[in-house]
């Protein structure tokens, strides 16, 4: 098809409208169920359906109606059709039979397969199991009948199935590139049968698909398996086994994967671990991070708070996320200045009073200043988190001490327990500042760092 026979999307007003011509042009309706917040909808809003083949192939074979789940008569369908995600494509005809359903943003080829793989009668999930009790058992059906099971939610019977027909291939039909859906997709990790296999024989595969792709396939089970070792997880938590870990590293000697990939460096890393020294850890991270990838340097920088309380080290870690975070982006940089923070040496907290609520509105009221009530529990951690870092930055200290009468409430004591529900918090932390005469004029919750919660504060004097 070329550039001037493809056709922009269009698209319905409403529901009625779709099922009206749907009736009339006996065609199948086509919803695209999504909310103004969901991330994924304006993916496939911007990226797939304002695609030339998407577009045409949906114009040619579906009445396409878009519905916004949490507004007007979203909220009925949404619950009519058990949407429970987004976003959430169902298809029906003008008889509101549905015809089949997915879930969850996909590439413009991905889509358009899966549109067309659901459109084949051959294809569709009765048509699949037929096929599958009359003995077929293709690479291609076994991918796809798996496939629709598992969505069905028995992911028992999906790997039952997987395993059976795993376990009846030959060694030529295991490296064959049509079954390579069963390393990709069905094997969970380097435990798995069909994990062992791979790593194995990852000499024949390569010789099959290419030494780079079988590289790759075989690094995605070493990386998972060496990665709760490298960010401390296992040692942390108590669940460091040596001789897991040196059966592990033999595997990893064995398969030896280029170090273009990163997993020597892993696993120096790993080793410092298991020291359970501070000082040998901190070395490797140092020596080893230019040689990992991006999103394992930001799985390991996130568990650099554990060296606060050495001032050498905390500045050490300092400076190693400061010299990354650049490479992050989003929430994924405030996460890392939140470590950052936590890394800070800290002074004195925020000097909360001790008051009952009426009295500190009283010498509010007379000083005419605001009330800030820290409204928390003792077995909230974001609760401690604020204590340890936020309410002991500088910054915050001198502003709240000077601007507001500080209260710290136990939500679930004293007389915690009735301001609870007077306040109508429904999370820990939250954060209340309040007027003399009792008046909430503004709320916030969660763990906000310095800078955030000074700017909620600043907006409300």
């Amino acid at each position: 098809m070329t550039v001037a026979q493809q056709q922009p999307l269009q698209v319905l007003t409403s529901y009625q409208e779709a099922l009206t011509a749907a009736r009339k042009n006996n065609k199948l309706i086509f919803i695209d169920f999504y909310t103004t917040w969901c991330g994924p909808c304006k993916t496939m809003d911007k990226e797939v359906f304002t695609d030339g083949a998407v577009s045409t192939y949906m114009n040619e074979n579906f009445l396409t109606v878009k519905i916004d789940a949490e507004k007007g008569e979203g909220i009925a369908l949404a619950k009519q059709y058990k949407v429970r995600a987004y976003p959430t494509f169902v298809v029906l005809d003008g008889q509101e039979v549905e015809k089949f359903r997915f879930s969850g943003a996909q590439p413009a080829k991905e889509f358009l397969e899966t549109l067309a793989k659901n459109l084949d009668p051959t294809r569709q999930p009765a048509a699949l199991a037929q096929r599958y009790e009359k003995g077929e058992r293709t690479p291609a059906l076994i991918n796809d009948y798996v496939l629709e099971i598992m969505r069905s939610g028995d992911e028992k019977k999906g790997f039952e199935i997987v395993n059976d027909y795993f376990g009846k291939l030959s060694a030529d039909e295991k490296t064959d590139p049509a079954n390579l859906f069963l390393y990709q997709r069905y094997a969970l990790d380097i435990n798995d049968v069909k994990t062992k296999y791979l790593i194995a024989h990852k000499e024949a595969f390569a010789k099959r698909i290419g030494a780079e792709q079988a590289n790759a396939l075989v690094y995605r089970f070493v990386r998972s398996a060496l990665i709760p070792y490298a960010n401390g997880y296992y040692v942390k938590e108590n669940k460091y086994d040596e001789a897991t870990y040196l059966s592990l590293k033999k595997t990893l000697a064995e398969v030896a994967l280029p170090d273009s990939l990163g997993i020597g460096a892993l696993l120096k890393i790993a080793d410092a671990q298991v020291t359970a020294q501070p000082s040998v850890i901190m070395d490797a991270y140092v020596s080893e991070f230019p040689k990992i990838t991006k999103s394992d340097r930001f799985l390991m920088m996130l568990r650099m708070g554990a060296f606060k309380d050495d001032r050498v080290l905390a500045d050490r870690a300092k400076a190693l996320i400061t010299a990354y975070i650049s490479e992050s982006e989003g929430n994924s940089v405030d996460m890392l200045r939140r470590i950052l923070f936590e890394l800070e040496e800290k002074g004195p907290s925020i000097n909360f009073q001790q008051l009952s609520y009426q009295e500190a509105l009283s010498k509010a009221k007379s000083e005419g200043k605001l009330v800030f009530i820290d409204c928390f529990t003792d077995w909230c951690g974001p609760c401690k988190w604020l204590d340890e870092n936020t309410f002991r930055d500088p910054g915050i200290v001198k502003y709240f001490d000077a601007n507001f009468i500080n209260l710290k409430i136990d939500m679930e004591k004293g007389e915690g327990i009735a301001l609870f529900k007077k306040f109508g918090v429904t999370s820990f932390p939250t954060m209340l500042f309040i007027n003399g005469e009792g008046t909430i004029l503004h709320k916030v919750a969660g763990a906000l760092p310095a800078e955030k919660l000074m700017k909620e504060a600043t907006a409300v004097q």
